[in-house]
């Protein structure tokens, strides 16, 4: 009878909100400085290019590492809002100008919806860059992003088709 007691107890501990969130917190964070070291890397490489025959289009080499690095932020930044949603309190973060303003889901969903666009948007000027030929299915990414910033303006409360000032 103890051996299932002190079990309980461990399973207790394991799915605590706040254990659970600190792992995966941590986990985001370890990922989110592995892509940075990507991005680090293929700036490198991108550089190399420049100055070694055998590489070509370096431009296009340095959008991709601003991406990986852009997809790093995205990463960090879900990392810094799980923690402090889950773990902080209103002092967390304050010195930080982005998660200063994570108080809640919300506010978290639309500092990762606003990130993920930019990243989106870049992901997508880049794929122009390695196709030669186009066609019309190349035009789903572009649309698909502006409906999710039509989505992300209603949800902020405004109207996009309102010229607002």
């Amino acid at each position: 009878m103890k051996e299932h007691s002190t079990f309980n107890r461990f399973v207790d501990k394991l799915f605590n909100m706040k254990i659970m969130a600190f792992i995966v917190s941590l986990l985001l964070l370890i990922s989110g400085i592995f892509v940075i070291a990507l991005g680090i890397k293929g700036i490198y490489l991108a550089f190399l290019s420049l100055f070694y025959e055998g590489y070509d289009k370096p431009g296009i080499h340095i959008i991709e590492a601003v991406d990986t690095l852009l997809f790093a932020l995205v990463i960090l930044i879900l990392s810094g809002g799980i923690y402090k949603l889950f773990l902080g309190d209103s002092e967390t973060f304050k010195n930080t100008a982005v998660l200063s303003k994570v108080n809640s889901f919300k506010d978290l969903k639309v500092l990762l919806w606003e990130t993920l666009l930019l990243t989106l948007t870049v992901w997508a000027a880049l794929g122009y860059f390695h196709d030669e030929v186009f066609q019309y299915e190349q035009l789903v990414l572009p649309a698909s992003i502006l409906l999710l910033a039509l989505a992300l303006r209603f949800l902020k409360g405004g109207n996009p088709f309102k010229n607002e000032k």
